[in-house]
């Protein structure tokens, strides 16, 4: 391209970036941002904040704010911590900043920021997309338009909306192509090597779904040749081997650490019977994920334009994944073989824009009756998807005006055929105003009015339900007057779990796809601890259970006034304000925690949490050790000397039935325990609603109310054995509602808090700590006895320990923390994270490098 071409291309393609986000740059000045109200709000603006304060300051790997701890690397790579664009982002937003244009950003700044950033990653994909498909296609102009389809698209504000980061996946899917087309034209590997790497480094997810179009494609240019001299077969196989091999070396660094994290999450499978065929939504009219353009519909019915192949090439593309659309299985696929979801239509967007940008110079050869028969088709389709779709209302605005923008291009195309060149621009204008036309009322339709983003506001966002002004002068307040290294808060706004991410303090919750596969066992299984919400991708607080807020450093929990419930025992107020109040834990335990008694996992295997809970007080759980301990902390099960009353409905054999609104069992405690100085109860039961296709239900144990999925619902936990612990009354009252449930091994546990109080009043020799970065510092240890040493954060793969500066085996403490093992005379212990292989995929990344730098220097010799 001339400078000329390329300077016009860059101004085209801003403007109509800019005008693609008229609707939410209105919205912007209106207070309204793009961001959706859940997932956008709870996850986007929130790590887009955490992780800007992290990089700026020189830790690209760890953060002690993602809920209890967590490797951002490998936890966020499938959101922000590796991904590319973020970072570029991140060092023009740090330049701003240091001159001192924009203020320091917080959570308010990013959600006003997504639109403009939204802007930036929309021109480069129109200026990446033309260029591509002018390459393919020969003609600057066309090439552009089709540009304009595919990042113009449903898909692309949907994703940016929502889940800001899935608009990336459209910067690397043109350059996967481009890279395909340099081998099959020109034997050149380089493209394809950096699109590869591009992609595996940036976002795992969307490697797998970029790289699987990419296949399709390689399969339909064998059965498609676009131009005379194509490289062979045999050896196009040989480049895309060697191309796909080093780019996945080079971007192993970003890869592996992402794959890592995702294996080890815990996530139930998908098991849900997924149909051959389904209306997922109206392709023509207002479907969120892809919305055909009028221009395509007519190309699909004129044949000269089949003469083209680059045409055959890429309407053979659009209709394969058109009718994958309305295949549910081709969602579940795309989606790594779990359940379905439509994030893969921008490839059908990519290939319309294709065959648009192919079809558009070969219009002139139409006959008049060609574009009568192909009008008569379109008209019909319309007709049809219209008849088809009961929720589109014949007198809507939007019902009218999308056949009307169709039928404008009819003129244009006629007037074209009579080779009227003035008819040509004006074709190209229709297909740019109408696809603009069309985006800008899906998102008001689909995103800002019935996609809830008209509640992402600028006064929400400084409100008490999530920012919170008043809650985090609070927090701050009493975190100041903590001398401990890390004392974490209980607490959510509106029921959002990265709450202390957004306000920013250690908190004790989070939500994110990805999570430590360890910590999330340890609340599923080894310490059945309920979230009081059940769902994937999260984890909340410790089920108000005293020790194990002790153990983490959970010293504080704060309370909306007037909604106070089971507050756990040694919790006393300590501060309060208007509205809230914080309550102190008052039996802190030291961060560091040593200790000779040891305790296998084994030792355990059999007992409940209840007794768990009591040898991580009393010493310290070592996956792999030898017991040291002299005696395993055992409960007695109270449940056979209880009575148990049925309310509501009928229990019999492990099944209960409730008839009224709500219903379950009072059971009594024996007075043994009513009179004992056990201060709680811990109820433990396998509970299932019987009926598959039933709602989600309250689950209510005396005042501690949770909630359970649906057994239909994609975040079901399928974790059914739960315990919740109670403040001691003569009576637990289990309540559900009117249902059919299997509620059986039932257990009653109590509890008193010696072994806690005791612990918290040890006067121990308490060593130095200092947090940094990836780093735990622990000086002064003093150790004077052999033993173990383990610290409150996750424990996961990548922490590293040195002890004096001699490298030890970090060992697995207390199920879920991170710890080693200690001799007399040690002093400093120095915990580091790097992420899981990072010294080895940098090597290979390097290795990589070296030799497809040397492969495209030899093949341009």
């Amino acid at each position: 391209m001339t400078t000329k071409q390329t300077i016009l291309l860059i101004g085209a393609s801003l403007i109509i970036a800019i005008l693609a986000h008229a609707f939410f740059l209105y919205q912007w000045a209106q207070g309204v941002y793009m961001a959706g109200p859940d997932d956008g709000l709870s996850q986007m603006v929130p790590f887009r904040a955490m992780l800007y304060e992290q990089f700026t300051n020189g830790n690209f790997f760890y953060s002690f704010e993602f809920g209890l701890g967590g490797g951002t690397f490998s936890q966020l790579a499938y959101y922000y911590g590796v991904n590319i664009f973020f970072f570029l982002t991140v060092s023009v937003v740090f330049i701003l900043e240091t001159l001192t244009i924009i203020k320091e950003p917080d959570v308010l700044f990013w959600a006003q920021a997504t639109v403009f950033i939204s802007i930036i990653r929309l021109t480069l994909i129109l200026i990446i997309t033309s260029y591509v498909f002018r390459y393919i296609n020969g003609r600057l102009l066309t090439a552009f338009i089709g540009a304009v389809l595919y990042g113009v698209s449903a898909m692309y504000f949907r994703h940016v909306t929502y889940w800001e980061f899935f608009g990336d996946a459209f910067l690397w899917l043109p350059l996967l192509i481009l890279g395909v087309e340099k081998i099959i034209r020109e034997q050149k590997p380089g493209w394809l090597i950096a699109a590869t790497a591009l992609s595996f480094f940036d976002n795992f997810y969307f490697a797998y779904i970029n790289g699987m179009f990419t296949g399709m494609y390689i399969a339909a240019r064998w059965i498609f040749p676009l131009v005379a001299k194509e490289t062979s077969k045999l050896k196009q196989l040989k480049y895309y081997t060697g191309s796909a091999l080093l780019g996945l070396g080079i971007g192993s660094v970003g890869l592996v650490p992402a794959v890592w994290g995702f294996m080890q999450n815990i996530r139930p499978p998908f098991d849900q019977e997924i149909p051959l065929v389904s209306a997922t939504s109206n392709i023509l009219y207002d479907s969120p994920y892809l919305v055909v353009p009028a221009v395509f519909l007519l190309m699909l019915g004129l044949l000269p334009l089949y003469k083209k192949p680059q045409f055959k090439l890429f309407t053979a593309l659009s209709l394969l994944i058109i009718v994958l659309h309305f295949m549910p299985w081709a969602a579940s696929f795309f989606n790594g073989l779990s359940a379905p979801q439509h994030r893969y239509e921008y490839l059908a967007s990519f290939a319309i824009g294709g065959a648009v940008a192919a079809g558009l110079p070969a219009l002139k050869k139409v006959t008049k009756k060609m574009l009568a028969l192909s009008v008569l088709g379109v008209t019909t389709l319309y007709a049809i998807f219209h008849l088809a779709d009961s929720s589109l209302e014949v007198d809507s605005f939007w019902t009218v005006s999308i056949p009307i923008s169709a039928m404008l291009l009819i003129p244009a195309i006629f007037l074209n055929i009579r080779n009227y060149r003035a008819a040509y621009v004006g074709l190209i204008l229709i297909v740019v105003l109408t696809q603009l036309f069309v985006i800008n009322q899906n998102q008001y339709a689909k995103l800002y009015s019935n996609g809830g983003v008209k509640e992402t506001t600028k006064d929400y966002i400084q409100s008490e339900k999530y920012l919170g002004e008043e809650q985090q002068k609070l927090v701050d307040d009493v975190l100041e007057a903590d001398s401990s290294p890390l004392a974490r808060v209980t607490w959510k706004a509106d029921g959002r779990n990265n709450t202390p991410i957004i306000q920013g303090f250690p908190g004790t919750s989070v939500y994110s796809s990805i999570l430590n596969g360890n910590l999330l066992n340890y609340y599923y299984h080894d310490l059945e601890i309920d979230m009081q919400w059940e769902t994937v991708s999260r984890y909340y607080g410790f089920g108000n259970r005293p020790s194990l807020h002790s153990l983490w450093g959970g010293n504080y929990m704060m309370y909306e006034k007037g909604k106070e419930a089971n507050i756990p025992y040694g919790f006393e107020p300590a501060k309060e304000s208007e509205n809230y109040t914080i309550y102190e834990n008052t039996n802190p335990l030291p961060f560091v925690q040593i200790s000779e008694q040891i305790y296998s996992e084994e030792a355990l295997q059999n007992s409940h949490p209840v007794s768990r809970e009591q040898a991580m007080l009393q010493g310290l759980i070592v996956k792999g050790a030898n017991t040291t301990a002299g005696n395993i902390p055992k409960h007695d099960n109270f449940m056979e000397e209880t009575d148990i009353a049925v309310e509501g409905g009928t229990y019999s054999e492990g099944r209960l039935v409730v008839e009224e609104k709500e219903g379950g069992l009072d059971i009594t405690l024996p007075a043994s325990v009513v009179e004992s100085n056990a201060e709680d109860i811990y109820v433990s039961f396998h509970l299932v609603n019987n009926v598959k296709e039933a709602p989600g239900f309250a689950l209510q144990v005396n005042d501690f109310r949770t909630t359970r999925k649906s057994r239909e619902s994609i975040y079901k936990t399928n974790v059914n054995d739960i315990t919740i612990r109670v403040p001691k009354e003569e009576t637990i009252s289990i309540r559900v509602p009117e249902g059919d449930y299997t509620l059986n091994n039932l257990e009653i546990y109590a509890k008193d808090y010696e072994a806690l109080e005791e612990a918290s009043q040890k006067d121990n020799h308490q060593p130095k700590v200092t947090l940094a970065g990836n780093r735990v510092t622990i000086e002064s240890v003093q150790a004077d006895k052999k033993g173990y040493l383990a610290i409150p954060v996750p424990y996961e793969k990548g922490w590293q320990v040195k002890v004096d500066g001699e490298k030890r085996d970090v060992e697995q403490v207390n199920y879920a923390m991170p710890g080693t093992a200690i001799q007399p005379g040690d002093e400093t212990i120095e915990f580091t994270y790097l992420p899981p292989y990072f010294k080895t995929t940098l090597l290979t990344a390097g290795i990589s490098l070296l030799i497809a730098v040397f492969w495209i220097r030899r093949k341009r010799d």
